[in-house]
């Protein structure tokens, strides 16, 4: 929309095709080419797991459209050389697409659709092939001023797509579902909507991408007329904030809450740093209608928080976690795990945070703790890290490869991760399951929670996975809920299996047998037979070996900088600032 928005202010008329809302079968996207033969395409690749759909993609238009130079832009960007020399793409657009766009039409207007490459070296923030084969970087365009941040025109959605996929129902979210001030009579078919309070972050974690450089905040005054516009075409009572950064600006913040407040809605916000909140901001948040608030923790190791980069220390996550609660606010705790560096020792950190934070809550936390493995994505020390120990292979065609086997990944398939850690693959697959596993035991043993009865809940799992009966309301069912909400949306990985309670219940001497036949099921099910055999050799090398591996005490930027070796060719030159990002 961002991009559309600018062209049209530039005097050009694009055509929106959204692919991601509409869902076409690739027969139907083949037939659309085909008609339209359009001069330009410009694909949103908003994310790196998107790299196995554009090459699709890519194929298609070609053959049906040959003419239509192909432009990409998004984050998948930062892999720019593979998307020109194996997917097909004309020019990658390298950062805030809303400048670049514009001056990119001008030149490819100019030349009547010819790639002149001279003229593409005057425009920043593009790279493509030269004629000899070498690729080209022309610099970071300048980034928008923070008056300047787009303000969505939904008309757009109504024109080209579904606008139900953007203004949808409260009771989608759960956290919505849960607050009694949604069920009050006056929100009574009220919708919901998405909007953005700034652009970009303050942050630079070693495992997240971006291109926007700085942070910039919306003017309060820009977002609450847009709040009245939806209030008033579309019936909007609800709004998700869905920034990466939100409330780095305390007085932006402050400003914009009370604004809330006097709009009478509800809200919930991603995206905050446990730096940027105290008990009085989030109490006024509550009274100003928020319902939610999810933090990026990430762990609970200060070593591991050092690695990451993440500028807070255990003690922010821990105030933030408790003034959370103290406010009646909702949160899920998100961790990644098994980053570069990771250990036993670190988990087990991470373990200790999440019992203390979960103790207290008044239901059993297994719909409240979402953990992740690291993914590696492009243009991050993380990705860096892989591609300079081998880990994603040394040619083009090896970092391919792992772009195609992490598009579309489900969040709960541990078996698509990549060993960053000097531990022994199964190890670490065994994490995640075993930090649920500890702080589920921990709730029940520190509230003295009565377990049921074998039988009945037997039946209730039957119910469940067999017969997909509702469960009878209470504490349990919510739980229950909040997992299948939320695990619709593929954004929070909470724990399906109900098998962590079996185990904490009956079976918790023994858990460590069954969590390794856990293990072995789903290495039988899903890894390759060569690679489940390598997985065993490795558990058995480092217990035969004795002893825990050194581990790095350096910075991962450092690690990253002193395995990178001299760039010595255009091609190294020209992509060390996509490798690099913002």
């Amino acid at each position: 929309m961002a991009v559309i928005q600018s062209l049209r202010e530039a005097g050009y008329d694009p055509y929106f095709y959204d692919i991601d809302g509409l869902r076409p079968s690739l027969e139907e996207v083949e037939r659309f080419f085909a008609e339209r033969q359009p001069d330009v395409l410009g694909i949103s690749a908003v994310v790196s797991t998107a790299y196995g759909y554009v090459k699709k993609l890519v194929s298609v238009v070609r053959r049906v459209s040959p003419k239509t130079r192909l432009v990409l832009g998004g984050n998948l960007a930062a892999s720019a050389e593979i998307l020109h020399r194996l997917a097909g793409i004309d020019i990658c657009v390298i950062g805030e697409g809303e400048t670049v766009s514009v001056n990119l039409m001008k030149v490819l207007e100019a030349g009547a659709g010819s790639l002149d490459h001279a003229a593409l070296a005057g425009v920043r923030g593009l790279s493509f092939l030269r004629p000899d084969g070498e690729l080209a970087f022309t610099g970071y365009e300048l980034p928008l001023p923070a008056a300047e941040v787009f303000d969505p025109d939904f008309t757009i959605l109504e024109r080209y797509s579904k606008i139900s996929n953007f203004i949808g129902e409260p009771h989608e979210r759960h956290d919505f579902a849960l607050d009694p001030r949604t069920h009050e009579a006056k929100r009574k078919g009220k919708k919901m909507a998405t909007l953005v309070t700034a652009k970009g972050c303050v942050a630079r974690c070693t495992f997240c991408h971006r291109w926007d450089k700085g942070y910039r905040p919306v003017l309060v005054e820009q977002i609450a007329a847009k709040i009245k516009m939806l209030q008033e075409r579309y019936n909007v009572g609800f709004i998700t904030f869905s920034d990466e950064n939100f409330g780095s600006d305390r007085r932006q913040t402050a400003a914009l809450v009370e604004a809330l407040k006097e709009l009478d809605v509800l809200w919930q916000v991603g995206g905050v740093r446990v730096r940027s909140v105290d008990p009085g901001l989030l109490a006024q948040m509550k009274d100003a209608g928020c319902v939610a608030v999810y933090y990026g923790m990430e762990t609970g190791s200060p070593r591991m928080l050092e690695f990451m980069e993440k500028k807070a220390t255990l003690q922010n996550n821990l105030d933030a976690a408790r003034w959370t609660r103290e406010a009646g606010i909702f949160t899920i705790f998100q961790m990644v795990v098994a980053m570069p560096g990771e250990t036993p020792e670190t988990i087990a950190e991470t373990t200790e945070f999440l019992k203390t934070v979960t103790q207290d809550i008044p239901e059993p936390p297994r719909s409240l703790m979402s953990i992740n493995y690291i993914q590696a994505l492009p243009g991050t020390p993380v990705y860096e890290f892989a591609r300079l120990r081998g880990l994603i292979g040394k040619t083009l065609v090896d970092e391919e490869r792992y772009l195609l086997s992490i598009s579309d990944i489900n969040a709960q398939d541990d078996t698509k991760t990549l060993n960053f850690t000097d531990f022994d693959y199964l190890t670490v697959r065994s994490w995640r399951r075993t930090i649920v596993l500890e702080v589920m035991r921990h709730y029940y043993r520190h509230n003295g929670v009565p377990v049921p009865g074998f039988f009945s809940f037997c039946a209730k799992l039957l119910r469940e996975r067999f017969f997909k009966r509702e469960v009878e309301p209470g504490p349990a069912s919510r739980t229950d809920q909040a997992i299948e909400d939320y695990s619709k949306g593929g954004y929070f990985n909470l724990s399906r299996d109900l098998g962590y309670d079996v185990i904490v219940a009956y079976f918790y001497p023994v858990r460590k047998l069954i969590l390794a036949f856990w293990l072995l099921q789903d290495e039988i099910r899903h890894r390759p037979f060569r690679e489940f055999l390598k997985d065993v050799s490795g558990w058995l090398s480092l217990r035969l070996k004795g002893g825990a591996p050194e581990q790095a005490t350096a910075s991962l930027r450092k690690i990253v900088a002193d395995l990178t070796p001299p760039l010595v060719t255009a091609n190294e030159r020209a992509m060390q600032p996509m490798r690099d990002g913002r």
